[in-house]
């Protein structure tokens, strides 16, 4: 029974990230289940699509974000579903590489537990400290309280944790309950399934060694060698294609068979494969490579199901809690930089972006295509809409068009 599953989750925080982070490295499974879910929510990268009314503009935010986020979300990523949850912390300061002497802006992901777990006080008035996040009195997050450096790293400095506005910080992490305040890893409900599977894998790896090595037993009513001596006196039990022996009368020779009942085991270690799938929001393919008994029509019904929770974590987690609060505190970076005008028409135009996810590649492509098409004549679907579901720009689409139609139509006869 979880009570209080608010004060269950922050008590089971540390111990299940730390398994988790183990099982991810150590364990191809969990490796694959973290891997998979990174290419699922990052793939390839976002697209953003700023949606200001200058074309020259929206490419240059939308090159310059771009290139922004190709480091920082794989790593944003493999945290929120290995440790449960993401920090991004963002400061303006110093100047540009190219020497511009601009203000940079910067986005450092941050490790879990550099945001002091540990440290949970009230404050008075109603507000109060959890778990390293700071409430005030109307529980809104005013601020997150980072340690220098996160516990064990090397050359690490110790110290107190140092107050920081929650407005440099984004926080990343799928809520289960209501006044959640942590998260939780992804692998929480698998962790013993895991390492139970582990230990049957390895357990059907000793057998399949044992079974390798044949023993025999030979019994003998008179307490002799039952005929295996050789001419000199020497005990003889080699064996030999072919080679027949005759025992005396009551001999008997027995040998070992290791080893049975080792297929129902592989059914059994791929029914807790299922139950690990199941348990991670993956079907068994993803979890296991094994296509062996996958068809055309299980695929897709598989692969949508996991798309549809896919494409909901996208953005609600990706969009929501990363792109596009990092994109305004971006942009307002730019404007307090002086790069950009300060006005609140101007910042509008700025602020304005709609992001694209990753495309899916499907299981069958010339289907898809077929049935996209169709989908569109009906005006079922804009082009808009199929092109965005495919990860591309429609802009971007339609100026690359634009060009092979003029590169053939200038081409040169014969060349």
């Amino acid at each position: 029974m979880m009570n209080a599953p608010q004060a269950s989750i922050l008590a089971a925080r540390a111990p299940t990230k730390a398994r988790a982070a183990a099982l991810s490295m150590n364990n191809p499974t969990a490796a694959r289940i973290v891997e998979t879910w990174l290419a699922a929510l990052a793939g390839k990268g976002w697209q953003a699509l700023s949606q200001h009314p200058d074309p020259a503009t929206r490419r240059t935010l939308n090159n310059e974000f771009e290139g922004q986020m190709l480091a920082l979300l794989p790593v944003a990523v493999r945290a929120l579903v290995r440790d449960g949850e993401s920090f991004i912390r963002t400061s303006v300061g110093g100047s540009d590489a190219d020497g511009s002497g601009r203000a940079a802006f910067g986005s450092l992901a941050l490790p879990a537990d550099q945001i002091d777990p540990s440290l949970t006080r009230d404050l008075g008035d109603g507000a109060r400290i959890v778990a390293g996040v700071e409430f005030d009195a109307s529980d809104r997050i005013v601020a997150y309280y980072i340690l220098p450096d996160a516990a064990g790293t090397p050359f690490g400095m110790i110290g107190q944790a140092v107050r920081v506005p929650a407005r440099e910080v984004l926080h990343v992490f799928d809520q289960l309950f209501p006044g959640q305040v942590r998260g939780i890893s992804w692998l929480a409900p698998v962790l013993l399934k895991l390492a139970d599977f582990d230990a049957a894998s390895d357990a059907m790896l000793m057998t399949l060694k044992v079974q390798s090595l044949m023993t025999g037993f030979v019994r003998d009513a008179e307490g002799g060698t039952a005929g295996f001596e050789s001419t000199d006196g020497n005990l003889n039990v080699s064996l030999e294609p072919g080679a027949m022996r005759v025992l005396p009368f009551g001999a008997e020779v027995e040998f070992s068979q290791p080893g049975q009942g080792l297929s129902q085991a592989v059914e059994f270690v791929k029914g807790q494969q299922r139950e690990i799938a199941v348990g991670v929001g993956l079907t068994y393919e993803q979890v296991t490579g094994d296509l062996s008994g996958t068809n055309y029509s299980s695929a897709r019904v598989g692969l949508l199901e996991f798309r549809r929770r896919a494409e909901m974590l996208q953005r609600t987690l990706i969009e929501a809690q990363l792109l596009r609060p990092l994109w305004r505190r971006w942009i307002d970076a730019k404007a307090l930089a002086g790069e950009i005008g300060a006005s609140e028409a101007e910042l509008a135009d700025y602020r304005a972006v709609k992001f694209v996810a990753p495309g899916w590649q499907w299981v069958d492509p010339l289907k898809e295509a077929n049935s996209e098409i169709r989908a569109i004549e009906a005006g079922l679907k804009s082009r808009a809409e199929v092109v965005a579901g495919r990860g591309r720009d429609i802009e971007e689409l339609d100026e690359e068009i634009a060009a092979d139609t003029f590169a053939r139509a200038t081409k040169p006869t014969g060349v």
